[in-house]
């Protein structure tokens, strides 16, 4: 074992996250799926840590793809009905960011895979039954697009300009709004990316502050997941 080896805890934090995001409102959910799906997740994240370089370099061999294919396998059980067609959004941002990996654009292939690993809270939310999963997946999916976008920007040697960030987080907010139509409490959820996404301030003076930024950002996060969690199941149990 090489006790040198510096996990990828950005990944960790997210894939965990992101399986509590598929859960919301956690009224539908199918108890034993839901138990079913830790284990799968745990043996999942430590192989999308190991492919994560060998995809950004494009160096995929045969032994690699035989790792994918049991993370795979329980989904093949999933319910097929109308929502599975959403399915098509983690493989679309799957694809993409191999496409981007392979013409180069290295940090538009980071940003769309940080996307993709967030919109498999697709695939669990329809694997636990969770037939209240779109909308809670939706507004984690768009938050962390953006948010990959803002930490994209304040690296000091990126050169993506902050209008990149404005432009995104205005358009993921105009579709959040319009999808949250039935459920306006869930909005509150979108008051503090907003200020941040919104007015993201200048880049980093250094590279020694992203350590700093990734900690803020990680707290940032769970308040995130914990509002819409809470917003969204109060207006299911409470509609208007």
């Amino acid at each position: 074992m090489n006790r040198g080896k510096v996990r990828n805890h950005a990944l960790y934090f997210l894939g965990v996250l992101t399986y509590v995001v598929a859960l919301i409102p956690f009224l539908t959910v199918n108890l034993v799926r839901t138990l079913i799906l830790a284990p799968i997740i745990i043996y999942t994240l430590p192989i999308m840590e190991y492919l994560q370089p060998k995809v950004m370099s494009l160096k995929i061999g045969y032994k690699d793809i035989l790792l994918m294919i049991p993370p795979i396998i329980p989904y093949v059980f999933l319910p097929y009905n109308e929502q599975s067609i959403y399915i098509l959004i983690p493989l679309a941002l799957m694809l993409l960011t191999f496409t981007l990996y392979l013409a180069k654009y290295t940090m538009w292939g980071n940003v769309i895979g940080t996307a993709f690993e967030a919109s498999i809270s697709i695939v669990w939310g329809l694997f636990v039954h969770n037939f209240l999963f779109l909308i809670p997946s939706i507004y984690w999916l768009l938050y962390i697009f953006v948010g990959a976008l803002y930490v994209e920007y304040k690296i000091p040697f990126r050169r993506l300009n902050k209008r990149i960030v404005q432009i995104s987080w205005i358009i993921s907010l105009v579709s959040l709004i319009v999808l949250s139509l039935k459920n306006p409490i869930t909005l509150i959820t979108l008051l503090e990316p907003s200020t941040r996404y919104l007015i993201p301030g200048e880049k980093l003076k250094s590279t020694k502050e992203i350590k700093d930024l990734g900690k803020r950002g990680s707290k940032r996060d769970m308040l995130f997941v914990a509002l819409l969690a809470i917003t969204y199941t109060f207006s299911i149990v409470f509609p208007i």
